[in-house]
């Protein structure tokens, strides 16, 4: 399985393995870098972009429209 990962540094990336522990293992991340993972998706998720100003991961309008209907 993909999973992606968002970081709390803005950083976006992908990882493989049957579970997003392995997956971050099979990466090569330790416990300790779960501190510094913001959250997790399933897949390869584009449904985030980071937001510089305030250091946050803002869902995009596709998304939230597809999620939560016509906003």
């Amino acid at each position: 399985m993909t999973f992606t990962l968002y970081w709390l540094t803005g950083k976006r990336e992908t990882v493989e393995g049957n579970t997003v522990e392995q997956a971050m293992t099979n990466a090569g991340y330790s416990n300790g870098a779960v501190r510094a993972l913001d959250f997790w998706s399933r897949g390869d998720n584009h449904d985030y972009t980071w937001n510089a100003k305030t250091h946050e991961w803002d869902m995009i309008t596709e998304a939230r429209q597809r999620l939560f209907g016509h906003l």
